[in-house]
């Protein structure tokens, strides 16, 4: 019989090893109720959507005076968008309760709550902060009814129910045309380089151009992903308004997004190559401040040119100068445009026609010039460090239909905001687009299947005598 040597002990070992897959964090829901419970959500947040798309005013006139008022009234007093955005966020609050399925997804995304905070307590040094405080209640409805949507019905519905309305927009958009001469800027346009431009039931051509460039990539690589021809007939439909808007930026950015997209689709299996791509588009945001640089006397003639982009380069001149008398803490979140006659903007004007100016027309310069340079690294983090990292380790073949379009809209909102102002933009139709946008990386990101790492022990070979 073996016999184990005197004062000998077993002892014994430990590795980590892959222990399997774990299984996404969300459950599917099931049930008659708890489905009914879904598409009472879904069809909260498609009509939610259609009345940020459409507001209150379609194909409102814009003469000079209409201009003027609307500049001036600008600070977020509108009681019945109130009132609407609240009834949503609290009809969805009561889906929420009487659910009787699991979540599909739970909040983390904690440095945007963090980044509001800090929007709030910098309305306390505003000039106006009952108005900045007012401008920044909105953001936190706006970012609520979307992540509370997001929980009940998970990312695959909450980009359905994106899409939807943005299909259904360009259809309207598209009827509008022959239907009234409100569809397109009219000869009365304070900004001549307005007249004629597509703009369908939104406010500016701007906006429309924006909007039907993401229409565009969302149901273009829809297409590629179901092989619907509708969603090719759409593509094409809202790629032609896109070039109807005379929008540059727009029609600039959506051809080069959808490629993007592909390539990104292509790399789906290979983070390497994920993680080349993302750093190209990096140093083209750097390469963009690179030219300007290089070029700046040509640049600034260009873009100084109130007919030619809105004259931004006098605008961020404004910007640049208040920052440089006050370089810490900035004008308070939504205190710097349009906040009366105490605006901080008024002492740094340089010509005219910025009295109508409602923001910076570079996002990131809004959110510096308004929260300081704190809010811009918060901005930078939430919205470009870490859905660089969701979209990098995140992307599977199985959940492509839906990062490759998320980011997709992701790229063409973190470029789009050199040259315009969309990030924390009130309800305005591309922050709430990227916000799902976000949202959907998010939780398909927190889905992606995991390995589970487990500590094996292991006995060491026994000594056997005799």
């Amino acid at each position: 019989m073996a016999a184990r040597p005197a004062g000998s002990h077993l002892t014994m070992a430990t590795s980590w090893h892959r222990g399997g897959i774990a299984a996404p964090p969300a459950a599917q829901s099931g049930g008659g109720e708890s489905m009914r419970m879904v598409w009472v959500t879904q069809i909260f947040y498609f009509v939610f959507l259609m009345m940020v798309f459409i507001g209150q005013q379609p194909f409102a006139s814009r003469t000079q005076d209409e201009l003027v008022a609307m500049a001036q009234e600008n600070d977020g007093s509108d009681l019945f968008k109130q009132m609407l955005f609240i009834g949503f966020a609290l009809l969805l609050t009561g889906v929420q309760i009487i659910r009787k399925h699991p979540l599909q997804y739970k909040f983390t995304f904690w440095p945007l709550a963090i980044m509001l905070v800090w929007f709030f307590i910098s309305c306390t040094w505003g000039v106006d902060p009952f108005v900045s405080f007012k401008r920044a209640m909105q953001q936190l409805i706006v970012i609520y009814i979307t992540f509370c949507a997001l929980s009940l019905m998970g990312p695959q519905r909450l980009f359905d129910a994106l899409r939807a309305a943005l299909i259904v927009s360009l259809i309207i958009c598209w009827v509008s045309l022959p239907l009234t001469p409100a569809a397109v800027h009219p000869p009365t346009e304070s900004d001549k380089a307005l007249i004629g431009a597509w703009r369908g039931f939104f406010f500016h051509k701007n906006i429309a151009g924006a909007v039907m460039a993401l229409t565009f990539i969302v149901c273009g690589n829809a297409w590629i992903d179901r092989r619907k021809w509708y969603y090719a007939l759409f593509a094409v439909m809202a790629f032609v308004f896109v070039i109807g808007t005379k929008s540059k930026t727009s029609l600039a950015l959506c051809v080069g997004m959808l490629a993007i997209s592909n390539i990104y689709r292509a790399l789906s299996d290979n983070t390497q190559k994920r993680a080349i791509l993302l750093l190209g588009l990096g140093f083209g945001m750097v390469g963009f401040l690179g030219l300007y640089i290089a070029y700046q006397p040509t640049i600034e003639r260009l873009f100084a040119d109130p007919t030619s982009f809105t004259g931004r380069v006098s605008i961020w001149r404004v910007v640049f100068d208040y920052l440089a008398d006050h370089p810490y803490l900035g004008a308070g979140f939504g205190g710097f445009w349009q906040v009366g006659v105490n605006s901080p903007a008024h002492d740094y004007l340089n010509q005219q026609f910025q009295m109508l100016t409602a923001h910076s027309h570079d996002g990131y310069l809004e959110i510096w010039v308004t929260t300081g340079p704190l809010g811009l690294v918060m901005l930078l983090v939430s919205f470009l460090a870490l859905p660089a990292y969701w979209f990098l380790t995140g992307s599977t073949k199985e959940n492509q239909a839906l990062m490759v379009p998320a980011f997709a809209i992701w790229v063409f909102v973190m470029y789009q905001n050199l040259l315009e102002t969309s990030f924390f933009d009130k309800d305005r139709q591309v922050w709430v687009i990227f916000l799902a946008a976000v949202a959907t990386a998010h939780a398909t990101f927190k889905a992606k299947p995991r390995p589970q790492w487990s500590r094996r022990h292991r006995l060491p070979q026994e000594s056997v005598n005799g």
